[in-house]
Protein backbone atom coordinates (compact mmCIF):
# COMPACT_ATOMS: atom_id res chain seq x y z
CA UNK A 1 0.00 0.00 0.00
CA UNK A 2 2.90 2.40 0.11
CA UNK A 3 3.83 1.81 -3.33
CA UNK A 4 1.02 4.24 -4.88
CA UNK A 5 2.41 6.16 -7.82
CA UNK A 6 1.27 9.85 -8.34
CA UNK A 7 -1.03 9.41 -11.66
CA UNK A 8 -4.48 7.73 -12.26
CA UNK A 9 -2.68 5.39 -14.83
CA UNK A 10 -0.27 3.87 -12.61
CA UNK A 11 -2.89 2.19 -11.13
CA UNK A 12 -3.80 0.08 -14.20
CA UNK A 13 -1.42 -1.40 -16.35
CA UNK A 14 -3.58 -2.15 -18.87
CA UNK A 15 -4.74 2.14 -19.17
CA UNK A 16 -2.43 3.68 -21.21
CA UNK A 17 -1.83 7.66 -21.03
CA UNK A 18 -1.71 7.84 -24.95
CA UNK A 19 -5.25 7.35 -25.21
CA UNK A 20 -5.82 10.96 -23.62
CA UNK A 21 -5.56 14.09 -25.58
CA UNK A 22 -7.14 15.87 -22.34
CA UNK A 23 -8.08 14.54 -18.66
CA UNK A 24 -11.64 16.19 -17.69
CA UNK A 25 -11.28 14.47 -13.38
CA UNK A 26 -10.86 11.14 -11.97
CA UNK A 27 -12.99 10.05 -9.55
CA UNK A 28 -11.69 7.80 -6.67
CA UNK A 29 -14.47 6.08 -4.47
CA UNK A 30 -13.55 3.65 -1.71
CA UNK A 31 -15.11 2.39 1.58
CA UNK A 32 -14.05 3.69 4.72
CA UNK A 33 -15.19 2.32 8.31
CA UNK A 34 -18.36 1.01 6.20
CA UNK A 35 -18.82 4.45 4.78
CA UNK A 36 -18.46 5.00 0.97
CA UNK A 37 -16.42 7.77 0.17
CA UNK A 38 -14.90 10.05 -2.69
CA UNK A 39 -12.14 12.35 -3.69
CA UNK A 40 -11.66 14.07 -6.65
CA UNK A 41 -9.06 15.37 -9.04
CA UNK A 42 -9.10 17.64 -12.17
CA UNK A 43 -6.60 15.61 -14.13
CA UNK A 44 -4.79 12.01 -13.52
CA UNK A 45 -1.91 13.42 -10.93
CA UNK A 46 -3.63 11.98 -7.79
CA UNK A 47 -4.99 14.39 -4.64
CA UNK A 48 -3.62 14.34 -1.57
CA UNK A 49 -7.09 13.63 -0.82
CA UNK A 50 -7.32 10.98 -3.11
CA UNK A 51 -4.12 9.14 -1.96
CA UNK A 52 -5.06 9.26 2.06
CA UNK A 53 -8.59 7.74 0.88
CA UNK A 54 -7.04 4.60 -0.88
CA UNK A 55 -4.87 4.54 2.30
CA UNK A 56 -7.59 4.45 4.73
CA UNK A 57 -9.95 2.17 2.73
CA UNK A 58 -11.50 -1.05 4.14
CA UNK A 59 -9.62 -3.86 4.01
CA UNK A 60 -10.24 -6.37 1.09
CA UNK A 61 -12.68 -3.77 -0.27
CA UNK A 62 -13.08 -2.10 -3.67
CA UNK A 63 -11.06 0.77 -4.48
CA UNK A 64 -13.01 2.07 -7.46
CA UNK A 65 -11.49 4.97 -10.21
CA UNK A 66 -13.26 7.03 -12.73
CA UNK A 67 -11.13 8.58 -15.21
CA UNK A 68 -12.74 11.29 -17.34
CA UNK A 69 -11.11 12.70 -20.62
CA UNK A 70 -11.58 13.87 -24.18
CA UNK A 71 -9.98 10.82 -26.24
CA UNK A 72 -7.06 11.55 -28.75
CA UNK A 73 -7.62 10.76 -32.08
CA UNK A 74 -8.31 12.44 -35.68
CA UNK A 75 -11.88 13.44 -34.94
CA UNK A 76 -13.17 17.21 -35.50
CA UNK A 77 -15.19 16.70 -31.95
CA UNK A 78 -14.14 14.43 -29.49
CA UNK A 79 -16.61 13.22 -26.94
CA UNK A 80 -15.96 12.65 -23.78
CA UNK A 81 -15.44 9.12 -22.57
CA UNK A 82 -14.73 7.58 -18.88
CA UNK A 83 -12.68 4.57 -18.36
CA UNK A 84 -13.63 2.91 -15.38
CA UNK A 85 -11.58 -0.02 -12.95
CA UNK A 86 -11.59 -1.10 -9.34
CA UNK A 87 -8.59 -2.52 -7.76
CA UNK A 88 -8.36 -4.38 -4.07
CA UNK A 89 -5.79 -3.48 -1.78
CA UNK A 90 -5.29 -6.25 0.89
CA UNK A 91 -3.52 -6.04 4.23
CA UNK A 92 -0.25 -7.21 4.48
CA UNK A 93 -1.04 -9.51 7.65
CA UNK A 94 -4.48 -10.14 7.41
CA UNK A 95 -5.97 -10.72 11.40
CA UNK A 96 -5.51 -13.10 13.38
CA UNK A 97 -7.19 -15.49 16.17
CA UNK A 98 -5.38 -16.30 19.05
CA UNK A 99 -3.74 -19.21 18.53
CA UNK A 100 -4.33 -19.09 14.75
CA UNK A 101 -6.54 -21.21 12.67
CA UNK A 102 -6.41 -24.65 14.20
CA UNK A 103 -7.34 -22.70 17.55
CA UNK A 104 -10.16 -21.00 16.04
CA UNK A 105 -11.60 -24.14 14.99
CA UNK A 106 -11.35 -25.84 17.92
CA UNK A 107 -13.20 -23.21 20.14
CA UNK A 108 -16.30 -23.17 16.94
CA UNK A 109 -16.27 -26.83 17.77
CA UNK A 110 -16.84 -26.87 21.55
CA UNK A 111 -19.23 -23.80 21.55
CA UNK A 112 -21.30 -24.68 18.58
CA UNK A 113 -20.98 -27.55 16.11
CA UNK A 114 -20.65 -30.09 18.84
CA UNK A 115 -23.98 -28.80 20.21
CA UNK A 116 -25.88 -28.98 16.70
CA UNK A 117 -27.90 -32.34 16.61
CA UNK A 118 -26.86 -34.33 13.34
CA UNK A 119 -30.34 -33.66 11.41
CA UNK A 120 -30.15 -30.33 11.96
CA UNK A 121 -29.11 -29.29 8.29
CA UNK A 122 -30.85 -30.88 5.99
CA UNK A 123 -30.51 -30.39 1.69
CA UNK A 124 -28.48 -27.00 1.35
CA UNK A 125 -29.24 -25.52 4.56
CA UNK A 126 -26.69 -23.13 6.04
CA UNK A 127 -26.44 -20.26 8.44
CA UNK A 128 -23.78 -17.06 8.16
CA UNK A 129 -22.50 -15.06 10.43
CA UNK A 130 -20.65 -12.09 9.09
CA UNK A 131 -18.42 -9.72 11.49
CA UNK A 132 -15.81 -7.78 11.27
CA UNK A 133 -12.60 -7.39 13.47
CA UNK A 134 -11.57 -3.47 13.90
CA UNK A 135 -8.26 -2.41 14.68
CA UNK A 136 -7.83 -3.04 18.01
CA UNK A 137 -8.80 -6.60 17.52
CA UNK A 138 -12.32 -6.98 19.13
CA UNK A 139 -15.34 -8.34 16.67
CA UNK A 140 -17.50 -5.78 15.56
CA UNK A 141 -20.76 -6.03 13.60
CA UNK A 142 -21.97 -9.32 14.02
CA UNK A 143 -24.81 -10.68 12.11
CA UNK A 144 -26.85 -12.71 10.86
CA UNK A 145 -26.48 -13.09 6.83
CA UNK A 146 -29.14 -12.56 4.95
CA UNK A 147 -32.11 -15.18 5.45
CA UNK A 148 -31.54 -16.10 1.48
CA UNK A 149 -28.70 -18.08 2.82
CA UNK A 150 -30.41 -19.26 6.07
CA UNK A 151 -32.47 -22.07 4.04
CA UNK A 152 -32.13 -24.07 7.86
CA UNK A 153 -34.80 -21.89 9.49
CA UNK A 154 -33.32 -23.20 12.81
CA UNK A 155 -33.38 -19.80 14.19
CA UNK A 156 -31.19 -21.63 17.61
CA UNK A 157 -28.45 -22.32 15.41
CA UNK A 158 -28.48 -18.94 14.13
CA UNK A 159 -28.51 -17.60 17.71
CA UNK A 160 -25.86 -20.25 19.16
CA UNK A 161 -23.47 -19.28 16.20
CA UNK A 162 -23.96 -15.67 16.02
CA UNK A 163 -23.30 -15.05 20.49
CA UNK A 164 -20.36 -17.21 19.29
CA UNK A 165 -18.86 -15.26 17.27
CA UNK A 166 -19.87 -11.94 19.24
CA UNK A 167 -18.57 -13.61 22.13
CA UNK A 168 -14.73 -14.57 20.71
CA UNK A 169 -11.31 -13.35 22.44
CA UNK A 170 -9.92 -10.61 20.81
CA UNK A 171 -7.74 -11.24 17.44
CA UNK A 172 -4.25 -9.87 16.73
CA UNK A 173 -6.00 -6.83 14.38
CA UNK A 174 -5.00 -7.07 10.32
CA UNK A 175 -2.09 -4.69 9.23
CA UNK A 176 -0.12 -3.38 6.39
CA UNK A 177 3.37 -3.15 6.03
CA UNK A 178 3.88 -0.03 8.12
CA UNK A 179 2.48 -0.76 10.86
CA UNK A 180 -0.81 0.60 10.21
CA UNK A 181 -3.83 -1.48 11.72
CA UNK A 182 -7.23 -1.32 9.71
CA UNK A 183 -10.86 -3.08 10.18
CA UNK A 184 -11.09 -6.70 8.10
CA UNK A 185 -14.20 -8.47 7.33
CA UNK A 186 -15.02 -12.15 7.88
CA UNK A 187 -17.66 -14.70 7.91
CA UNK A 188 -18.48 -17.99 9.38
CA UNK A 189 -20.43 -20.46 8.06
CA UNK A 190 -22.22 -23.88 9.05
CA UNK A 191 -24.26 -25.86 6.58
CA UNK A 192 -23.88 -26.84 3.21
CA UNK A 193 -21.47 -24.53 1.50
CA UNK A 194 -22.82 -25.67 -2.14
CA UNK A 195 -25.25 -23.51 -1.66
CA UNK A 196 -25.90 -21.58 -4.54
CA UNK A 197 -26.34 -17.99 -2.54
CA UNK A 198 -22.88 -18.64 -0.93
CA UNK A 199 -21.03 -16.33 -3.60
CA UNK A 200 -23.37 -13.13 -2.41
CA UNK A 201 -20.83 -13.56 0.73
CA UNK A 202 -18.27 -12.59 -1.64
CA UNK A 203 -15.22 -12.76 1.46
CA UNK A 204 -12.95 -15.22 2.52
CA UNK A 205 -15.14 -18.09 4.88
Amino acid sequence: ISDFKNKANDLNLYYKSSWVEEYLSVEVEAMHEGVRQKALSKNDILSPEQKDLMLRADAGSDISVKVHYLPKNDLTYNDPKTLSFSFVVEPDREAKYPGGEQQLQQYLKEKVIDKIPDDSFQGYDLTAVKFSINKTGEVVDAHLFGTELRSSSNEAIDQLLLETVRKMPCWAPAAYANGRKVKQEFVITVGNLENCMVGLLNIRR
